[in-house]
């Protein structure tokens, strides 16, 4: 394989960082592929869109999964290696993707090696290219199109600078044709190493996800827009901003607790479910489309959704935001009669996962009673019969999109859905 040397990087940035103006030097004229800020009257080119695909083990379900992907994504970045805490120390796991079905894909990729950021030492560069060699060996013998390696390193502000230097270190032993790449922290930001990242790096991305105390939630909108602006303004290579698609769960341990999200944890405990809003990502996505920000050029979306990924937001979902599309619940009533039976349904038709009513109305002759489940109970007045359920039940379910929900049965001899009587 062709090595390279250092390429040149972009010129001047200025930061403020505690009332001093810090002017920053680039090597040269221009790092190949920043671009020079847009006047405001100019409209900024449409964000590219990756997606993330986070399991180790690769399954039938992705050959699905990627296919519908493939209209609203234009790449894919998936996890390849991981150098992570062991009750023996560190240790390397490598993943396993089907790169066959990668190679049909022919959509760019980008491997992903996720480094503990609670690891004292990093592991040498030359030791870590030794570790992905067959990874990469393997995409190019498959035939995918493999164009970039990340580094996933959640490093302390204060450990920036010797980062920096190993990502130096790591820059020549990569092939020619793939470009180097890495994640960021919003606390970074504070740094004054942060824009210097640039030089050993041809693109960031800013985690905007997952970056709080679990006790604020997975993403905050606000706080989301001030870091984006911030980036954009102090980052001297081309930025994405990384999204999530996803929920997770705290499970209370004895040493604090622990935050499970795409892989279960094997540890015993109560779990506290930690939601992130597709609302909250849509109000994000609205106020970025109206700023002048020609510095983000993409988005990251964490992670792609299979069907037994209980946790990932519904594909359905995360589409809808990455075109723009109003996000809606749209609940319908349906009643299936099997002898005398009427089982009583809601059919999610929408693009957002559905809470259950409080209450539904229905219209019965000769009806014997019936049962039900998730908190609902049957209650008769005259002729009517109401599906009522019991406020902040614990059994309560949301609807995905598309998925049909039976939540009770009642015996008569005809029965119909109605509107609920105004006063």
């Amino acid at each position: 394989m062709t090595n390279r040397s250092l390429p040149v990087r972009c010129a001047n940035w200025r930061l403020q960082i505690g009332g001093v103006s810090l002017l920053l030097i680039g090597l040269s004229a221009v790092l190949t592929g920043c671009r020079p800020a847009l006047s405001p009257n100019v409209a900024a080119q449409p964000l590219t869109q990756h997606l993330y695909i986070w399991q180790r083990i690769w399954r039938p379900a992705h050959t699905e999964a990627i296919a519908q992907s493939r209209a609203d994504f234009q790449a894919l970045r998936l996890l390849s290696l991981q150098y992570h805490l062991s009750s023996t120390g560190p240790v390397w796991t490598t993943a396993r993707p089907d790169w066959q079905l990668l190679a049909t894909d022919q959509r760019p990729v980008t491997l992903v090696l996720r480094l503990d950021g609670q690891l004292r030492q990093l592991p040498t560069a030359a030791v870590l290219w030794q570790q992905l060699t067959p990874q990469i060996a393997a995409a190019q013998q498959a035939g995918v199109k493999l164009q970039a390696i990340e580094i996933d390193y959640d490093a302390a502000r204060s450990a920036l600078a010797p980062y920096r230097d190993w990502l130096l270190q790591l820059r020549p032993l990569l092939p020619t044709q793939l470009s180097l790449q890495i994640t960021a922290l919003p606390d970074w930001l504070q740094s004054a190493d942060y824009p210097a990242l640039c030089q050993a790096a041809d693109q960031l991305t800013l985690q905007l996800h997952s970056v709080l105390s679990p006790s604020q939630g997975l993403f905050d909108s606000s706080k989301a827009k001030q870091w984006t602006q911030n980036a954009a303004a102090h980052t001297p290579c081309p930025l994405f901003l990384a999204l999530p698609a996803y929920h997770s769960a705290l499970i209370s341990t004895a040493d604090g607790g622990r935050v499970e999200s795409e892989t279960p944890l094997p540890i015993a405990g109560q779990r506290q479910a930690l939601l992130s809003r597709p609302q909250a990502v849509a109000d994000f996505l609205s106020w970025l489309r109206r700023q002048s920000l020609p510095q983000v050029q993409g988005l990251v979306w964490f992670r792609l959704p299979l069907p037994d990924d209980q946790r990932s937001w519904p594909l359905v979902t995360l589409q809808a935001l990455v075109r723009g599309e109003a996000l809606v619940e749209k609940l319908q009533t349906e009643l299936t009669q099997d002898q005398g039976r009427f089982d009583i349904q809601l059919q999610n038709s929408g693009n957002l996962d559905a809470t259950l009513p409080d209450t539904l109305w229905f219209h019965g002759v000769q009806c014997l009673g019936g049962d039900a489940q998730y908190g609902y109970q049957w209650q008769q007045h005259g002729a009517d019969w109401l599906l009522k359920r019991e406020a902040n039940h614990v059994d309560a379910p949301l609807i995905a999109p598309q998925q049909q929900l039976t939540l009770a049965w009642l015996r008569c001899q005809q029965l119909q859905s109605i509107s609920p009587p105004t006063d």
